[in-house]
């Protein structure tokens, strides 16, 4: 026998929502079909992760089976107990069962991969309300600190709101389990739709659109949201697009947030080679000014629709950012833009003035590239564009062995290779630690 209940929570005078629930006679399966009605913004979503500091009133509405609430009560505190490494970290977040994401998934499918990132694959699904959704299976064996970057992940992007972020809807964690639920983008990454096996072509509207959205919502993140955000990987396969080719930034499993205008130094890497700034790489100097040398490199691959090293090219243009800055000393970035596009005819003026802020977010030193909301700017010609950018600084990957650890002597004018088809994630020894300075916090 299953039996229906509907419960009010409450935290003070501060009516929060309803939750509704099934539960069979053995109480085996409690919540698994759970949904929580919000009618204010509380604090708390999830009933099953309390903050331990918190003195809320469950107040039970039951259509059969009143006496059953003391038990279901039990049982949700003895769940609640069962997840103490959260420590109350999680707020404002909607919770799925394990057995729910597994169903929508079809048991996590090959058929309904996505995409493998740093941390674990994605994956399709399909809610029992008929919602599509993206389900981020975190592989903790993969990383030490898989589940700090978990908790990481869900608080920033819960926290954050903004029109070109990708939307966390809710996560889950049970057991070993660890796994976020994303809105699904219908379009899903830009690396497919420039350069994947189903490649799409875009025409210049679109692309400036996409390379727009990605600047604001970098914006929003440096410089406009309560906490300052430095995203530490931004790529193409980071950039999501929905149905209308909007771009919303995802995976902020790598991000960090300071609460001071200093730089972040860190001697654990996580960014990905070909899209890394030098000072990042290198000597582990860490600040928003590494997000927008990943930037400039994703907006020369947006023009070219061309990934950032392609070693089947020739030896001049195997490193798209030392291609485009040998084109643009000869006066020839015409060369650099999709030939298709070309075709289909632009504005030569608008390609030409956002190749050359690309290439002033390139420049070696970090304080001499432009912040975010100057980029902004920029592109929505509110200011003009009088600064000349100088040369890039590029690391040359070919110079090093695998016993040489990267240092400023191995900058050279070249830009790194990949180890593999896709770019991977630079590692660091075992020892590797991280180290803050002045209180910044480290999540």
């Amino acid at each position: 026998m299953t039996t229906s209940f509907a419960m009010f929570l409450s935290s003070s005078s501060t009516f929060l929502g309803l939750l509704h629930f099934e539960i069979s006679d053995n109480l085996s399966c409690l919540l698994q079909s759970s949904r929580f009605c919000r009618v204010t913004s509380p604090v708390v979503l999830d009933l099953l992760i309390f903050q331990r500091q918190a003195k809320s009133k469950l107040l039970g509405v039951v259509e059969d089976g009143f006496l059953k609430i003391p038990a279901i009560l039990s049982l949700l505190v003895r769940r609640c107990a069962a997840k103490d490494y959260f420590n109350g970290k999680l707020e404002t977040i909607s919770y799925f069962s394990f057995r729910t994401l597994k169903e929508a998934s079809k048991n996590f499918h090959e058929c309904n991969l996505l995409g493998k990132g740093g941390f674990g694959p994605v994956y399709r699904g399909k809610l029992q309300d008929g919602r599509l959704v993206a389900i981020k299976k975190l592989s903790f064996e993969k990383s030490r600190q898989g589940e700090q970057e978990f908790i990481a992940e869900v608080k920033l992007i819960t926290s954050i709101q903004h029109k070109n972020l990708v939307r966390l809807l809710g996560c889950c964690c049970e057991g070993p389990e660890r796994l976020l639920v994303y809105e699904y983008m219908k379009n899903r990454s830009l690396d497919r739709i420039l350069y994947g096996k189903r490649s799409q072509y875009l025409n210049w509207k679109t692309r400036f659109q996409i390379i727009l959205g990605i600047a604001r919502g970098l914006q929003y993140l440096h410089e406009e949201s309560h906490l300052r955000i430095v995203h530490r990987d931004i790529k193409a396969s980071n950039i999501l697009l929905d149905g209308n080719f909007q771009p919303k930034i995802g995976d902020f499993g790598l991000a960090r947030f300071f609460p001071e205008d200093q730089a972040y130094l860190s001697t654990t890497f996580a960014g990905t080679l070909g899209y890394t700034a030098p000072e990042y790489a290198i000597r582990g100097e860490l600040s928003e000014k590494a997000d927008i040398y990943s930037f400039g490199v994703v907006v020369l691959e947006i023009i070219s629709c061309r990934k950032n090293t392609d070693l089947r090219l020739s030896s001049e243009m195997q490193y798209l950012p030392e291609y485009a800055w040998k084109l643009y000393e000869r006066s020839k970035m015409i060369d650099l833009i999709d030939p298709r596009m070309q075709k289909d005819g632009f504005s030569v003026k608008d390609v030409m003035k956002t190749v050359h802020m690309a290439l002033l977010c390139l420049q070696p030193l970090p304080d001499t590239r432009p912040a975010m909301s100057e980029i902004v700017a920029m592109l929505t010609w509110k200011v003009e564009m009088v600064k000349s950018p100088i040369k890039p600084t590029f690391l040359d990957r070919r110079k090093l062995t695998s016993d040489e650890n990267l240092s400023w002597e191995t900058i050279s004018n070249r830009f790194p290779s990949p180890l593999e088809t896709e770019s991977p994630s630079l590692t660091q020894p075992p020892n590797s630690r991280e180290f803050d300075l002045k209180g910044k916090i480290i999540v």
